[in-house]
């Protein structure tokens, strides 16, 4: 089973949400699949093996592929303006 886990957001508890997102990877056996929002309100995918706190000091999540929220759920954009869906 499938889990996404969305965090970060323009909120005082922030970096709290980081970590307890992370710290999800321990306690969750399923796949997850990490959604981060940062401070400008982007969505970035962020493989869960990848993911660590230094990420996001240092902004490299702006590495990872952005998303976009639709009606129908978050997508990302490939090559030649074709879309994908994530979760619906």
């Amino acid at each position: 089973m499938d889990i996404a886990i969305i965090f970060g957001a323009r909120s005082y508890e922030h970096e709290i949400s980081i970590v307890s997102a992370i710290a999800m990877k321990k306690v969750l056996k399923s796949n997850l699949i990490y959604i981060f929002i940062d401070e400008d309100n982007q969505f970035y995918l962020i493989p869960s093996d990848t993911i660590t706190t230094k990420i996001f000091s240092t902004k490299e999540y702006k590495k990872y592929d952005k998303l976009i929220i639709t009606n129908k759920g978050f997508i990302k954009k490939l090559y030649l303006a074709q879309k994908i869906s994530l979760l619906m």
